[in-house]
């Protein structure tokens, strides 16, 4: 004789489908996990994922973004002439459900007081179902890591996820200075009273990201990078409403008192999209003052605890020297 009436057997029958469902997929989760942050244990985007591997609370400044970020700033330029210990989590098109997850994941070890976001990904779009499946990616990972399935080994079963390596450029990529693809950078920032369109979506988790990073202590700052191709006045319109709105600070490289003074005949290395070498030491050093003076960004220079970051330096400046 059965305990339970029909309908409570199904639904106990239901909760049992569910956890073992759960199971499994934490379970394979596991499995596929990379065991370590290097790109050669599967991780991906490593580059931006270094992050993890850097010593717990040594992190004062985040950047996130897409391309135009990880072309722009130069952490090691930052410290050499401010002593800021920054990392940059960028990707190339990156969208803010991922910018949101990988803010997340450095919070996991850092403690940053700044945290600066590059205006050009908060208007790349993406709909629900991009949300829904990196939510499942980030409680799940199985579901985005299901092709390392291929090259398992015996440690992946066994091991535990370990976070030890770094990139050291910090998340830049270094771009030669002598490639160079001249922009047209005729009418580029001109006066207009248009406000580009803003996807509700992206709307939603800008504001969520700007909550976490109150929630955390940090300060939640835009910046807009060089690009003639990227970044108009109108984008520049809606950028300093929603900054009011959102209660953060905004700077905009292409224009008004911060503007960089890129050369487009010779700081881009595609036409205005992105900067080369060159344009990124203009931003990096605009950048690095606004952080140490407007932003009180720690000199951690003679700092025993940083000694790692005069090594890498000593090592950035002899890979600038052979360019």
């Amino acid at each position: 004789m059965n305990r339970f009436p029909r309908p409570v057997r199904r639904i106990l029958a239901s909760l049992a489908v569910a956890v073992s469902a759960v199971a499994v997929l934490a379970a394979a989760s596991h499995v596929v996990m990379p065991k370590n942050n290097q790109a050669e244990f599967g991780q991906i985007d490593a580059s931006a994922n270094g992050v993890m591997g850097e010593p717990a609370n040594s992190i004062d400044v985040l950047f996130l973004g897409d391309s135009e970020a990880f072309s722009s700033f130069s952490p090691l330029q930052m410290w050499d002439e401010h002593g800021i210990a920054s990392y940059v989590c960028a990707t190339s098109a990156q969208r803010l459900c991922y910018t949101r997850t990988l803010l997340l994941r450095a919070l996991e070890n850092q403690s940053p007081r700044t945290v600066v976001l590059e205006t050009n990904c908060i208007f790349a779009s993406f709909g629900p179902a991009a949300a829904v499946k990196r939510t499942a990616q980030d409680i799940f990972p199985v579901f985005e890591y299901h092709d390392r399935w291929k090259s398992l080994r015996p440690e992946d079963f066994l091991g535990t996820v370990r976070h030890t390596w770094t990139d050291e450029l910090k998340g830049f990529r270094l771009r030669k200075p002598r490639k160079v693809v001249a922009a047209d950078a005729t009418g580029h920032m001109a006066p207009s009273d248009a406000v580009a369109d803003l996807p509700a979506l992206n709307r939603l988790y800008l504001e969520d990201i700007a909550r976490i990073c109150r929630e955390h202590g940090a300060r939640l700052v835009l910046v807009s990078v060089p690009s003639t191709k990227n970044w108009s006045t109108a984008r520049h319109n809606r950028m300093v409403q929603v900054a009011s709105e959102l209660g953060v600070d905004y700077h905009d490289l292409n224009t008004g008192d911060e503007l960089v003074a890129v050369d487009w005949s010779q700081d881009t290395y595609d036409g205005g999209d992105h900067l080369n070498l060159a344009g990124a030491q203009k931003a990096s050093a605009a950048v690095g003052r606004m952080l140490s003076e407007r932003y009180a960004a720690p000199d951690r220079r003679g700092d025993e605890a940083y000694a790692s970051w005069d090594d890498a330096l000593a090592r950035y400046r002899e890979r600038l020297a052979a360019l």
